[in-house]
Formats: structure tokens, C-alpha cells, sequence
């Protein structure tokens, strides 16, 4: 049989099974008769047939049929939107045992100090701080091996392993002669949360809501904060700044820290039927303090529904740079038959007034800069900066006035942080009111 048939036949297969399977796969194809379209489906899954075959016979290397499907499928899927991928049954396995698979820590935060690995924190309830060891410490070996003159990633390398299995880590305390300790490491919650006063005012970092526990922490650095300052917070400044995001129940639990029950957020797909809305308990903690939210372009999914609650609800003032953009939903989907799995965007994000956050982000309420102006208008890495990226339902110029930003000085220190310096401005003065009454004229509820 010449290669030329042998090809057509290919193709004819390739098409056949390809327009079948579709069919058979297509609810709509088999439950009701639209000709039209079917016909125009059907006439594309024969051109991508007809390529298909073509590459496999005559591309310069050899490509199986494997490796060209599942392009083909992720090609379709990121032409949608960036988040929308098909993971292939081998790497979906991986993804999940990642999930399942448990590494052991010590429960430390470290830095390099002289040449030593210096503890700043020990988890309280960490294996570590159960060891004796504390904030101030400096460990001088691991396992028998000096950490004097590695980087600190190579001196903390031993440090890491599976839960349950202990390490020997040599300790020098101030005032103490070196000692070794045996600990066990487990699996380990980093902190989420660093608190500490500022100017009078509270302060708390949220580094990820990527915590089971966040909320309950937050909540123990604010009492702590609260008696720090003699019982009362008279303003609090909550710092998403390049928060990333993490997990949805605590953004709403979070949120219901500072608000009187209601709406958070809501999440929308494609009908009506797919509305979800999210509400807070009723547990707000200072219902009369002011607050602000430090936000900036790296602040993103759970860090911007916070942020958009607060604003939305004209409990806090957001000051800082628009945030990143990222306001869909992705459902990931296994594919039983087949294996693998589909991640595919499902939902969008709405802050309570009814405005979609993808793409445009949260603006804040005052333009703050880190840095001093330089002239020139640096384009931020955003969602919609991402190929394919959906766009907003709401159209409208969503740009910054670049005009109205705030920036320091052109002898602003490096080391000290403007748009905090900012935000405790806002908090002792009348401009907080100001604020939040211009922003009760910009965000309405439907």
C-alpha cells in the first residue's frame, strides 16, 4: 500500500473516530436535531483531523499521538482563559499525591546572622519551641554539620524531612554553653499573621489566607494588640500587600471579623442557578474603629475579596495600587473514564456592590506609591496582563489616574515604608471620615 493511501486512510479514521466520539460525547448533539450547527462543529473537528494527521506524518521529529492530543487539548483550554488546563492522568496523580504528601519542619523562622542561622520565632506550638528552643537562639549544626559559612537555604537543608522523623540540631543560647537537641519535626503551620503597634495604631500583616487557621490567629493577634495598647485599638491597619490569596472560607471568615453579618462576596457562572453568595457571621469584634487596607498590585483572589468587602461596605479605607485582577472560580473536574483531570473556570468573583473583581482588581480609595516619582509609568504584571485573560463584563476605563498618586518625597529612605506612613496618617486624622463618605457616593448596592 503506497504512503499516500496510507495516509488518507489515517485521516479517515482519525476523522471517523474523532466525529463519532464527539457526537456520542456532545449531550446536545444527540438530544436535539440543530443541523446547522452540527454541521459546522462537525466540519472543524475534520480540519482538526485532517492537521492532526498531517503533523504526525510529516513534522521534521516524530510526535506521537499522545503528546499531540494533549496539546491540543491544553491549546483550547488556555485559548479560553489562563487558568483552564487538562492535566494528563500521570501528572494529575502527581498533583494529588502533592497535596496528600506530608513534609516535617521545626517550626522556626529563621535568617543568617554572622555566619550563623539566627531564630527569629519559634512556633509556640511547633516542635521546636517544645524543644526549648526560642526566638534569639542560633543553631550552630545540623545533624553533626556546621552551618557556619553555607547560605542559609544549605544550612537549613537538614532541617526538612518527613513528619515523624527526628533531627539533631546543636543550639547556642545567650549566656548558655552549646547543647544538642533531638526534635522530631511535624507538619507544621507557618505564620500567617505578624502583628505589632504602630504609632499607637495596630497593625497586622496577612502574608496568605492560605491557612486553616487564619482567622483564629488573627483574631489572638488583635487581643494581643488590643492589650498591648491598654484594652482598646483606637484604628487598625490590615496589610494585604502581595498576598497572593488562598483559601475562600477565610476570606469570608476574615472579612466577618470587621463587619455586622451580611454579604462578603458573591461567586457567578454562566446562569443564574450557578449564584453563590457568601455572607459573614455576625461577629464583628470593633465596630467603631477605623481601618485601613494596604494594598498593591501584587494583592490578589482572597486578599482582594477582603479588601473589596471592607471598601464595598464602607468599613475600611484601601489605600495603596490597584490589586492584580484575579476574580474567577476554577472546578476541578476528574475525568473517571479517562483519568486525568480538567481545571476549568466556572465562576466569577463579585465584590457586595455587584462589581466583577477579574481583571480590574480593587481600586483604592487613595493612590499610594511606594517610591518616589520618577517620571516615568511603569506597567504592573496584572491579570489582564495575562494572554487570554477574561475580560470584565463592566467595560469602563479601570485605569489609575496617575495624576492623583500619592508619592514620597524624592529623599524618601528606602528602608522606611511610605504607604504605611500613610495609612496611620489617614487613621489620626479627619481624612478617614473624608474618605469613607466619597466612597459611600461610589459604591452602591443593587
Amino acid at each position: 500500500m503506497n504512503s499516500a493511501l496510507t495516509s488518507y486512510l489515517k485521516r479517515g479514521i482519525t476523522i471517523a473516530l474523532l466525529a463519532s466520539g464527539f457526537a456520542l460525547w456532545s449531550p446536545t448533539l444527540s438530544a436535539k436535531s440543530q443541523p446547522e450547527e452540527d454541521k459546522a462543529a462537525l466540519e472543524k473537528l475534520e480540519l482538526f483531523a485532517d492537521i492532526f494527521a498531517r503533523v504526525r506524518d510529516n513534522y521534521v521529529e516524530d510526535v506521537s499521538d499522545k503528546e499531540l492530543i494533549e496539546a491540543a487539548l491544553n491549546g483550547a483550554l488556555s485559548a479560553l482563559d489562563p487558568h483552564s488546563s487538562y492535566s494528563p492522568p500521570a501528572e494529575f496523580e502527581e498533583q494529588r499525591e502533592a497535596v496528600k504528601r506530608e513534609y516535617g519542619g521545626l517550626g522556626i523562622e529563621v535568617t543568617s546572622e554572622a555566619g550563623l542561622v539566627k531564630v527569629n520565632h519559634a512556633i509556640e506550638d511547633g516542635p521546636a519551641y517544645a524543644a526549648g528552643i526560642r526566638g534569639g537562639d542560633y543553631i550552630t549544626a545540623v545533624a553533626g554539620e556546621k552551618t557556619r559559612g553555607k547560605t542559609l537555604d544549605d544550612a537549613v537543608k537538614g532541617m526538612r524531612g518527613l513528619a515523624g522523623d527526628p533531627i539533631t540540631v546543636t543550639v547556642l543560647s545567650p549566656n548558655m554553653a552549646p547543647r544538642d537537641v533531638v526534635v522530631v519535626r511535624e507538619v507544621v503551620r507557618g505564620r500567617a499573621v505578624r502583628h505589632r503597634i504602630e504609632s499607637g495604631l495596630g497593625y497586622v500583616f496577612i502574608e496568605t489566607f492560605n491557612n486553616t487557621r487564619l482567622t483564629e490567629d488573627l483574631t489572638k493577634a488583635l487581643k494581643s494588640l488590643e492589650r498591648d495598647l491598654g484594652g482598646k485599638l483606637p484604628g487598625l491597619v490590615i496589610d494585604v500587600r502581595s498576598n497572593r490569596g488562598g483559601l475562600l472560607d477565610q476570606s469570608v471568615s476574615v472579612s466577618g471579623l470587621f463587619l455586622d453579618g451580611g454579604e462578603v462576596l458573591s461567586s457567578r457562572g454562566r446562569t443564574a442557578e450557578d449564584t453563590e453568595r457568601y455572607h459573614a457571621e455576625p461577629t464583628e469584634l470593633y465596630p467603631n474603629m477605623p481601618i485601613v487596607v494596604l494594598v498593591n498590585s501584587g494583592s490578589a483572589s482572597a486578599a482582594e475579596i477582603l479588601a473589596g468587602a471592607l471598601q464595598d461596605r464602607g468599613r475600611a479605607v484601601v489605600i495603596g495600587r490597584r490589586t492584580f485582577g484575579k476574580g474567577s472560580v476554577q472546578s476541578v473536574i476528574p475525568l473517571v473514564k479517562h483519568g486525568g483531570a480538567l481545571r476549568m473556570t466556572t465562576q466569577r468573583y463579585y465584590t457586595p456592590s455587584g462589581s466583577s473583581i477579574q481583571g480590574r482588581g480593587i481600586m483604592p480609595d487613595m493612590l499610594v506609591a511606594v517610591a518616589p516619582d520618577t517620571g516615568e509609568i511603569r506597567k504592573r504584571f496584572r491579570e489582564d496582563s495575562l494572554p487570554n485573560s477574561l475580560l470584565n463584563p463592566d467595560d469602563t476605563d479601570y485605569e489609575e489616574d496617575h495624576d492623583e498618586v500619592i508619592y514620597p518625597p524624592e529623599d524618601w529612605a528606602e528602608t522606611k515604608d511610605f504607604q504605611l506612613e500613610k495609612a496611620i496618617e489617614v487613621l489620626k486624622t479627619s481624612k478617614h471620615k473624608t474618605l469613607l463618605a466619597e466612597q459611600s457616593a461610589r459604591y452602591k448596592f443593587p
